[in-house]
């Protein structure tokens, strides 16, 4: 399968604009109007630096993050490090320190993208731009849209972890960095603005194909509006959710908000400028023609009734028809994918590159791995249950269901942790290709209809809600229909539609169809903290805990969990005392 290579030259160029001059380094000299070529020679280094900021999210730092606080601290996994004595089983026992790496390493890399997306930002004003030259000012849109998802999606990795952090916006001067905290609603705000003016910036459509320059559309692997929509969606969601700690919170409102995005994003209803942007209520220090330059959006000349067109927004993603599908690698990239971080094989490239998606190593192929998970008794009763079970978790590989054409099985390993079952989502079947090759996938459509659902129940309309549950629904009992190849390995025999029902029965089948739908995709401990039920699980944890295979000793996870202080962790140590106490600790640490 062929990808779109990610050069790490871009690491280069955003090295030579973050330290020196972003003026010096993007503008060209021009006599009379600036050139074509020049201008393209810009738009293209703008370009390479936003590279840069999608492989910070290749790096093993980011994804083990990503998989530890986001999946292997719930409900859903036990690790072979649970009773190890290390940092990590620290961490996954609630029994740290002020000092623990993981926690450190999880807040500089979030920082690190901050600042690579910030660079990539700050650029964008000092292009010379040519207004003619609309390929090139659509591409500049595109890039800038992308760095502002991102910088949103780093900022929201922190609030969850650490509620209020410092704000380092694309103004903030190197030599001059410590910033004390904000409060945890203003990163929010700061969060929905970045989100609110990429969905008006990013490409309207799915990226296919290896990058052509000029060509929309072209270069898997970045983000379009579906990313922006959907991560505006689920930012919203937490904003408005019971678990979210705020000062200030506004949840009925925050509610009608995500309501209103996915009648755009899923129900195909039009919303102009201002009703994306809530520009009334987000702007009050910034005019309409200055928000329109800082935008790149000059040659458009937008306003504010200008309309986003809800039908060509709700036919560019779907959901994909096999359940099994979303996850193969020879369907990466597909219509399903909001976001997506590509991962190239370089073993025949002669170059000592190495792409590995650590978020798969650690699930599937988890013996000798820093962090190795399984899942727990709750995910294991799902898979005769629920038709994707036998897609989440398994206890052998010796069936048909894990052989590809040609009779190859896949490679499964895992130390007898937990009950000796393991994750096998993110396998990879032989003939698929190498395992360095499997994606991140970050998000995808049915979350977005999880979140609508979610927007809909909690707005009144239990019918509607229903109605978009029952989309997910209809996909799993496909997996065990006659038409499904695979079905005759399922051990599920129902998948029953659900029916329209009081507010509280859908809330309970919303929260059952999050946790079969997404499980072992980094999202389960923060769903659980927003939802306020993070106590209660690991209540759950305590009275149902697994003696570990190996050692026999008995875990503990869950029995030192503080309710109202472990729902998020400590600021780093290291960060307070660097700031010299400008930057404060969190409430019980």
């Amino acid at each position: 399968m062929m990808k779109r290579k990610i050069y790490l030259v871009a690491l280069f160029f955003v090295s030579a604009f973050g330290f020196t001059s972003c003026k010096d380094y993007f503008n060209v000299e021009p006599t009379g109007s600036i050139s074509e070529e020049d201008y393209s020679w810009q738009v293209n280094n703008l370009r390479l630096s936003l590279n840069a900021v999608y492989n910070l999210m290749q790096s093993s730092d980011y994804q083990r993050s990503e998989l530890i606080f986001g999946e292997c601290i719930s409900d859903n996994a036990y690790n072979e490090q649970d009773d190890d004595g290390s940092e990590l089983c620290q961490l996954l026992n609630f029994q740290f320190n002020n000092e623990n790496s993981y926690i450190l390493t999880r807040y500089e890399v979030n920082y690190k993208g901050i600042n690579l997306a910030n660079q990539v930002i700050s650029a964008v004003p000092q292009l010379n731009y040519n207004e003619n030259y609309s390929t090139a000012n659509d591409e500049v849109r595109y890039v800038l849209g992308q760095a502002k998802l991102l910088r949103a999606l780093f900022y929201f990795n922190l609030v969850k972890t650490y509620g209020g952090v410092p704000i380092q916006n694309e103004n903030t001067v190197l030599s001059n960095v410590v910033k004390p905290r904000v409060s945890a609603d203003s990163v929010y705000t700061y969060i929905e603005k970045d989100l609110r003016e990429a969905c008006l910036l990013l490409y309207q459509g799915r990226y296919t194909g290896n990058y052509t320059a000029g060509n929309a559309g072209t270069g898997a692997g970045q983000a379009g509006i579906g990313a922006g929509l959907g991560l505006l969606m689920k930012v919203l969601a937490y904003e408005a959710s019971s678990g979210t700690t705020l000062q200030n919170p506004q949840r009925e409102e925050k509610w009608k908000e995500c309501k209103e995005i996915g009648d755009l994003f899923i129900g195909g209803k039009d919303l102009t400028y201002d009703q994306i942007l809530k520009f009334s209520s987000l702007y009050k220090d910034e005019t309409w023609d200055s928000l329109v330059k800082r935008l790149a959006l000059t040659d458009q000349a937008p306003t504010l009734t200008t309309v986003l067109s809800g039908k060509t927004i709700a036919n560019i993603h779907g959901l994909v028809q096999d359940y099994g599908d979303v996850f193969r690698l020879s369907n990466e990239f597909n219509k399903e994918s909001l976001l997506e971080i590509n991962h190239y094989d370089y073993s025949n490239s002669g170059t000592s590159i190495d792409e590995t998606n650590s978020l798969y190593i650690c699930t599937t192929e988890n013996e000798s791995q820093t962090i190795g998970c399984a899942p727990t008794k709750v995910l294991i009763s799902m898979r005769d249950t629920d038709p994707r079970g036998i897609y989440t978790v398994t206890s052998e590989t010796t069936s048909g269901f894990f052989k590809d054409s040609k009779g190859n099985t896949v490679t499964l390993t895992w130390y007898n942790i937990g009950d000796g079952w393991v994750f096998d989502k993110w396998m990879v079947y032989p003939e698929e290709g190498g395992v360095t090759q499997r994606n991140y996938l970050v998000m995808r459509y049915a979350e977005a209809l999880l979140w609508y659902a979610e927007a809909l129940n909690e707005t009144g309309d239990q019918t509607n809600a229903t109605t978009v549950l029952n989309k997910l629904r209809s996909r799993a009992a496909y997996l065990i229909s006659s038409a499904c190849p695979q079905s005759t390995y399922n051990k599920c025999t129902a998948c029953p539609l659900y029916s329209v029902l009081p507010y509280q029965e859908v809330k309970k089948n919303i929260r059952y169809e999050r946790q079969i739908e997404l499980a072992v995709e980094f999202d389960r401990w923060w769903d659980i903290v927003r939802l306020g039920t993070v106590a209660e699980r690991m209540a759950w944890m305590v009275t149902n805990q697994t003696v570990d295979k190996n050692s026999g000793a008995t875990r503990w996870r869950g029995k030192y969990f503080k309710k109202g202080i472990n729902e998020i962790f400590p600021i780093p140590q290291k960060e307070i005392t660097i700031s010299n106490g400008v930057i404060t600790q969190n409430p019980g640490y």
